[in-house]
Order: C-alpha cells, then structure tokens, then sequence
C-alpha cells in the first residue's frame, strides 16, 4: 500500500542544475554548440529544454530542424545521469 508521494519540484529535495547544464551541453556537443555554466545559471536555468533550444536559436543560430533530436538525446543523458547519481542517504534518528 502506497503511504505516500513525494514531488520534488527541481531544487526542494534535490538540485539538478548541474545534471541538466551538462545533458543539455553533451547534447549540443553533437553539433558542436555549447553554453557556459555562467550562461546556464544567468540564462537557461529553470527553462524547459523547448524553451532552452529557441533560445539557443534566436541567441546562437542553432537550427530549428535539430531541436527535436538534441531535446531527446538531452532527455536521455538526464535520466542517465539521475540514474547513477541520484542515490538516497538513509540518516539514522
């Protein structure tokens, strides 16, 4: 029986900031783009990727034809990443 569900909504319970700056530039890395941490954290942090790729066109003529592709592959290294780093820390009382 389920007890209870726990949301994080991105930065309450854990900070993923540094997972999806870094799926999103191996993703842009395919076609030879990428985004400073300082660009991420003043720009794109908290955007949806959607958003994060019209940005980067509008910004850094990334082509419009290739967002679809980088969200995905984008999606999927975030999930690897959450899959061996995200681990729980069990804390004794």
């Amino acid at each position: 029986m389920i007890k209870a569900v726990i949301f994080d909504l991105d930065g309450v319970l854990v900070d993923a900031t540094e997972w999806h700056y870094n799926a999103l530039n191996k993703a842009l890395h395919i076609f030879g783009y990428e985004i400073t941490r300082d660009e991420h954290l003043s720009v794109y942090n908290g955007l949806p990727t959607r958003k994060k790729l019209e940005l980067l066109s509008s910004q850094k003529s990334l082509p419009v034809s290739l967002h679809s592709f980088i969200n995905e592959m984008k999606q999927a290294y975030t999930v690897r990443m959450i899959e061996s780093e995200c681990t729980p820390i069990s804390r004794n009382s």
